[in-house]
């Protein structure tokens, strides 16, 4: 299969498959605020309100997902109950004798 067929046959999963996490739903629901605001030119009130909210929304769904990502703590039981990998000694490598000068295979001539 060539790279172009392969291309078209398997796409790539992005959009699908992160489309619904929520700091993407609410970074698309800021700027869906933002452009319903800027359609008539002029920013009032009640839309200065629903962007600030749509902003408070995206930092929160931000940090969400920094916190997701940082592991929580292990229990001590479960610390225990864990073993240690078996620790493997590394083999020396062996070194590599220098190579060896080659003698000239030329036959010389003799001159005189």
């Amino acid at each position: 299969m060539g790279k172009k067929r392969k291309m078209r046959s398997y796409p790539q999963k992005f959009g699908r498959k992160f489309a619904s996490h929520p700091y993407l739903k609410a970074l698309a629901n800021l700027k869906e605020v933002k452009e319903e605001a800027m359609a008539d030119g002029v920013i009032t009130k009640e839309e200065e309100v629903k962007i600030a909210e749509a902003t408070k929304a995206v930092e929160e769904a931000e940090i969400a997902e920094v916190v997701e990502v940082v592991e929580a703590p292990k229990s001590e039981e479960a610390v225990k109950e864990v073993k240690p990998a078996p620790k493997t000694k590394a083999k020396p490598k062996a070194k590599k004798a220098p190579a060896k000068k080659k003698a000239s295979t030329k036959k010389k001539s003799k001159l005189f």
